[in-house]
């Protein structure tokens, strides 16, 4: 493959696995393949939710970002800089944080969409913070933490049928981080630092849920 076609391809993995996507994923797939970890059974009600979380974690975000590049507080829409980062990730930890209590109150402490929610806040909280110090990569705690999220529930609820999408998942997983690397949008260190924090989150659902 030519130069071009692979940076092509980076990019498009990038765009596909944005951690502004990685709530709806969950929300999609455990409404698919694991039903039985939720108490929703409405198919209206799914869909509503879906298209809520869609809404609140990535199109208002994209529009914030949009609007501050407009309005000249960030150098570029794609938030190459750390700098650059800090504020979009702050308005968008204030919305997560609604909606995170939203569905606490709406379904429980121990609601799995809620706990997805909670532990997405926090990673979002923690990378705020490293931001305004050093640039973590939040791409891979993204998907790492999906990933992470996926085994336990896959653990808890064996369904053959999942493996082939599990695979899937893995492969992109690792794309994603071969991708940024090319890319040359972190160091290793600032993937390997995003993905530790990934696998914390993932990890704490299985101390919750």
């Amino acid at each position: 493959m030519t130069h071009k076609v692979l940076r092509f391809l980076a990019h498009l993995v990038s765009a596909f696995f944005i951690p502004l996507l990685i709530p709806t994923y969950l929300f999609a797939i455990i409404f698919i393949f694991f039903p039985q970890a939720t108490h929703i059974g409405n198919p209206i009600e799914e869909k509503t939710l879906l298209w809520t979380v869609f809404i609140i974690t990535v199109v208002i975000p994209a529009l914030v970002v949009l609007l501050l590049y407009k309005l000249q507080f960030i150098s570029s829409v794609f938030l190459f800089k750390r700098e650059d980062r800090i504020i979009p990730q702050l308005f968008t930890l204030f919305f997560y944080t609604l909606f995170t209590l939203f569905l606490i109150v709406k379904y429980g402490i121990h609601d799995i969409f809620a706990l997805i929610m909670l532990l997405n806040s926090l990673s979002l909280s923690i990378t705020f913070v490293i931001t305004n110090y050093w640039k973590i990569s939040t791409h891979a705690s993204g998907v790492f933490g999906f990933l992470t999220v996926i085994a336990i529930l896959f653990y808890k609820y064996p369904f053959t049928h999942f493996m082939p999408m599990y695979l899937i998942i893995l492969f992109l997983t690792v794309s994603v981080l071969v991708a940024r690397l090319y890319l040359k949008a972190h160091t290793a260190a600032q993937i390997f630092a995003g993905s530790a924090l990934g696998i914390l989150m993932g990890i704490l659902l299985l101390f919750f849920y």
